[in-house]
Parts: C-alpha cells; structure tokens; sequence
C-alpha cells in the first residue's frame, strides 16, 4: 500500500479510509506493507499485526491542512512536494522485492512512486491529485504512465474520471486509461457504524453533526451560519481540527454561541458515536479555488451507516449520490441548507424515508464489498 496520509496513531481520522482498506486486506489473509507520509512522531504510529508500516518524510505536506491546501500556501511548498515523491519512490524501490501487488491511494505522489514496483498495481483517484494533474497539464503524462504500468485504475466518482480524461490531451492514452478504469467510492464498516447508532438509541433534542478537516473546502463555515438561520430548534457539533477552526469558533461566537460548539477532533469510537448520536449529518462542501471539489467525502457514508439524514452540497461526488438517500443543497448557501435542515427536523417521516433509503445504498459499499474490487488482479 503507497499512500499519503495514514492513520499516526490508534483511532486518527488522517487517512482513516485507507486503514480501513488496510484492515480489510489483512481480514482477507493479506500481508500488508504500507509506505506512507511521516509526520515527525513515529513513536505513535498506527500499527497492527500482518502489518508493516515505513513513513517516509513529508515535512508538512500532510496531514494537518493536507497537501492541496499546502501546495496553495505558497511555492516554498512545491520543493518539498518534488523531494518527497523522489523519497517515496525510494522506499517503493527498497521495499518492493517482497511484494505480489501494490495499491496506491491518489495517483501523485502515490501511484507515480508505486510505477517503480513493477507490480500488477490499482491507482485510486480521490479528488485533490486530479484537481493538481489538472492545474499543471500533466495530466497525459501521468496516464501514460498508468497505462505503461497496466495498473487498473479507480476513480472514487464517475465526475472525477471524466474531469481526469478530459485532461489528458492524447485520445488514444485516455482510451486506454479508461478501458482499465471504474467508479468506486472507498467501503465503509458499515456494521460497526450501525452498531454506534444502536448503542446510543436516539431521542431528545435534535442534533446536527458536522465531522471533518476545517479546512475551506469542506465548509464548516457554511454548516454554522446555516444553523444560526435554522428555525427549528438544532445544535450544531462540529468535530474536527484544522488552520480554519479559529475561524469557525470565532463565527459560532458571533452568530450562535448557544446552538454551536467546536469539540475539535474526534477519534474512534467517539466519532462514530458523534455521526451515530446525529439528526442531520451535514457535509457542506464547497467548490474551492480552480473548480477543485472533493471526489467522494467518506464522511457521508458513514454517516449514512450510522443512520444519521445527510444533507449534502450539490457539488462532486456528492452530486452522484441517490436523491432518495440524501439530501442535496446548493454549495455555499447557508439559506439553502438551513431550509433543508428545517424540512427534514419538521417532516420526521420524510426524514425516516431518506435515512432508509440511505441505509439500503450504503450496505452495498461495505468494505465486505467494496474491498475485492481493489485488489490487483495479476497480469
């Protein structure tokens, strides 16, 4: 496994999806050796038996805010962007003689790093490698190169392949890439997230949830201004840390100080009992700087499994998403979804219908399912 972002420690939401595949794979009678970003504290790292982890350092990149928003920081950024894909190729080439296959989560720097393997290789796009490709014309190089290494490629939405194709200016690669390509968005434990919901029972007050980065593009902002404009009586959590959480502990002081509150990041069985305990689970997110949109925020997923109503932004992957399972809003419209948000807190039949429905969708993208369509089919 070559990833960015993966789990520092016990219950850490960074790259929590791809220990959850990680996880799968070792249920499924796999050896796992992952090479990932460091982050400095390698004495807490994430670990688990059949698994071996080697972090290569990202000196900032990850983590925290996350690459893209690293790499739009400032161009101090891209040197040591350029000197960790060279590191990460490295360890790819020290390590690789033990491996049948490889999977690599985003395709720069993961994928481009795992082409060195010359293994039968699955490269998933998730949103922010494709938004960069995009922004730097290399979108052809790096499809040719996927095609050069046969690696079967998975695009967390069907809005992301065509965005990537669209940017890959020779017909004849993006034939080829996407005659080796399919749509999935990453599993989820779909019965842990149930048994959460079980636990806790639900009644009372309603709750709103916003679980992520505060980081822009998630919205965070969006998700307080819309609860101090809702009318029904909603109290919004907002569980997770980043460079915008000042400011959203800033506007919740200002507009709804009694209705909202940052409880910074949550990790493990808390945050599953944060989506389990919600109402609504809103995932507000924005289209940022570019056109860049997130391809498919796991966190509606989950929050779906955890039977919480999701209200979304019309915008990315999320736009994919069955109508009858979610609820979609425009993007960076506080109106718009505190509307949403009082339709479905008034209407609780309406509300037990999407949450139904959300739970039929979201059974078939259990990891149990979703996990052996990611595994390297050998050449």
């Amino acid at each position: 496994m070559v990833t960015t972002s993966f789990p520092r420690f016990a219950g850490d939401p960074a790259g929590g999806f791809v220990a959850e595949h990680v996880t799968w794979l070792v249920r499924a009678g796999h050896q796992v050796d992952v090479v990932c970003a460091g982050w400095g504290q390698e004495s807490g790292s994430w670990a688990m038996a059949g698994v071996t982890v080697e972090r290569v350092c990202s000196r900032g990149l990850f983590y925290e805010g996350g690459a893209p928003d690293a790499l739009a920081g400032g161009a101090g950024a891209w040197p040591r962007a350029a000197a960790f894909q060279v590191r990460l190729a490295a360890a790819v080439r020290r390590r690789c003689a033990r491996w049948d296959a490889v999977i690599a989560h985003w395709l720069v720097p993961s994928a481009m790093a795992a082409v060195a393997a010359r293994r039968p290789m699955v490269a998933v796009a998730h949103s922010g490698d494709v938004h960069m490709l995009r922004a730097l014309g290399m979108a052809t190089p790096v499809a040719a190169a996927l095609v050069g290494a046969r690696a079967r490629v998975v695009f967390v939405s069907e809005g992301l392949r065509a965005r990537f194709l669209a940017s890959v200016r020779c017909a004849a690669v993006a034939r080829a890439v996407y005659a080796r390509s399919e749509v999935s968005p990453m599993g989820v434990d779909v019965n842990r997230l149930a048994r959460a919901r079980a636990a806790l029972g639900h009644g009372g007050r309603a709750t709103a949830a916003f679980v992520g980065r505060l980081v822009p593009i998630k919205g965070a902002r969006v998700a307080v201004a819309a609860t101090a404009l809702a009318r029904a009586p909603v109290t919004l959590t907002v569980a997770g840390g980043g460079p915008e959480a000042a400011r959203v502990a800033d506007l919740i002081a200002r507009l709804c100080p009694d209705r909202a509150a940052v409880v910074g990041e949550v990790r493990g069985v808390g945050r599953d009992a944060t989506l389990a305990g919600a109402t609504l689970a809103l995932v507000p997110s924005l289209m940022a700087g570019g056109g860049r949109t997130e391809g498919m925020p796991v966190v509606a997923l989950e929050a779906m499994a955890a039977g919480a109503a999701v209200i979304a932004s019309r915008v990315g992957g999320l736009d994919e998403l069955p109508g009858d399972a979610v609820t979609r809003v425009p993007p960076g419209d506080p109106r718009a979804l505190a509307a949403a948000m009082d339709a479905l807190l008034d209407d609780g039949e309406r509300r037990r219908r999407q949450v139904a429905a959300a739970s039929a969708f979201v059974r078939a993208r259990d990891w149990s399912r979703v996990g052996p369509r990611l595994v390297p089919a050998a050449e």
